[in-house]
């Protein structure tokens, strides 16, 4: 031990018993000796020390080493260690039962508990996880960072990638597309060097950064990384990813107008989620299927698919489901020139999503308001909503949808008589639609 630690040690101890340091001299060291100990200016001899800690009703090895405890002090401790692990038992008993609110208030009272920084740090990271169940998003990416350095600097590696899964996937969530990318890409990057052996982990990593992707409009990536994740999920045979590859690969070919391919991925992903009976999924699938046939212009078929799957939706009382085929089928509606119908479906859907604060899909939902008022000849309305549109999916980055966004206005500026706004906005459309799928 450091001198002047030990002398402060034994000054500490002796202070505690309430005596002065002639009370623990003795015939061979003396008061003064025993004040230069304290003071961490020499130090004293075995025999000393052993005659100090005598004196002092302490075993040597008090003094000598750092962690040691007496019998009192790890009994406090294993008592703390004790309701550290009850909470956390009870807190993941809260959690399978879907008590979430119970859940986060046994974490938070685990965490008062003095304990290591493993277990804190540990414990933090089950929070965060339960704040993301609820889409308490912005709580849970406060824990996952400050958890972040601790785990980066052990070798506790698969809970890493998990906080960087987890960080993407908050991140996503809130709107903020390019920060997400960043962390899935960092999850995958610490797996492989990692030589982590946990397949569904793996899959979950290459399907978000896929299904991202894809929202980003970086069509043939999304591809690659939904291709990648299926050829891990076939030979780990992680049978509920396999299906959700073929959803995204899929709707990756529907969006670059290859409908046959998109017809057969998304019908092998939906006999496999009817065999594994996962509802949202199936939900999904029917609404991609709807995608495929408005492309195709069966309209009748893909409002079949698009009923089947708000009913589901409504089933699972997914609200931001529903929205999406409201919107799907009052983009219908306004293809057949139903246009009462069409904003009857477009402003239920728009109310559903702006209780949600989902600013993706408000911004898709402002392009067909407005070229639907377009057709009504409603031109101030049309151009306040495409002028919302163009923001809002400027702001998330998202090409294809805000190319969508300045074609309607190029058409707006033709109806209004000012063509070369319209030539400026189509020539904005293009170029993004070229980035789109380049």
């Amino acid at each position: 031990m450091d001198v002047v630690k030990l002398g402060k040690k034994i000054r500490e101890e002796r202070k505690k018993l309430f005596l002065k340091q002639g009370d623990i001299s003795g015939d061979e060291f003396s008061k003064g000796y025993i004040s230069l100990i304290e003071k961490g200016k020499i130090n004293p001899s075995l025999k000393a020390l052993d005659f100090i800690a005598n004196k002092l009703n302490k075993p040597l090895v008090y003094f000598l080493d750092d962690d040691y405890k007496d019998k009192a002090e790890l009994m406090e401790e294993i008592g703390m260690y004790k309701k550290v692990l009850k909470l956390v038992i009870e807190s993941r008993k809260s959690l399978d039962s879907g008590n979430y609110n119970d859940a986060i208030m046994l974490y938070e009272k685990a965490l008062e508990c003095k304990v290591d920084d493993f277990t804190l740090n540990i414990i933090s990271f089950y929070l965060g996880r339960t704040y993301v169940k609820i889409e308490n998003y912005k709580s849970a990416l406060d824990l996952f960072k400050k958890c972040l350095p601790y785990f980066a600097e052990s070798s506790s590696y698969e809970i890493l990638v998990e906080i960087y899964y987890n960080l993407g996937l908050c991140y996503g969530n809130l709107q903020n597309f390019t920060t997400s990318l960043t962390y899935y890409l960092k999850a995958i990057d610490e797996f492989e060097k990692s030589s982590i052996i946990n397949y569904e982990l793996k899959c979950r990593i290459l399907y978000s950064i896929g299904t991202l992707y894809n929202k980003m409009g970086e069509l043939i990536k999304s591809r690659d990384y939904y291709l990648n994740c299926l050829n891990c999920a076939t030979k780990t045979n992680t049978v509920n990813y396999i299906a959700k590859c073929n959803n995204g690969l899929g709707l990756v070919s529907y969006k670059l107008k290859e409908y046959k391919d998109a017809l057969k991925y998304i019908r092998k992903s939906l006999v496999i989620s009817k065999a594994l009976n996962i509802k949202s999924d199936i939900a999904n699938e029917y609404n991609y299927l709807g995608f495929v046939y408005t492309d195709l212009k069966k309209y009748d078929i893909a409002k079949k698919y698009f009923f089947y799957s708000y009913a589901i939706y409504k089933d699972l009382s997914d609200k931001l489901g529903m929205a999406y085929n409201l919107t799907e089928l009052g983009r219908i509606e306004f293809y057949t020139e139903n246009y009462d119908k069409a904003l009857e479906y477009i402003n239920a859907s728009m109310n559903i999503v702006k209780e949600l604060n989902e600013e993706e899909e408000m911004g898709r939902l402002y392009i067909l308001l407005g070229c639907i008022h377009l057709k009504l000849k409603d031109f101030d309305s049309s151009m306040s909503e495409l002028t919302k549109s163009v923001e809002i999916l400027k702001k998330l980055g998202l090409k294809r949808d805000l190319s969508d966004a300045y074609k309607a206005l190029g058409n707006l500026y033709i109806d209004i008589g000012k063509p070369d706004l319209a030539s400026e906005n189509f020539n904005k459309s293009i170029e993004l639609l070229c980035d789109y799928y380049k």
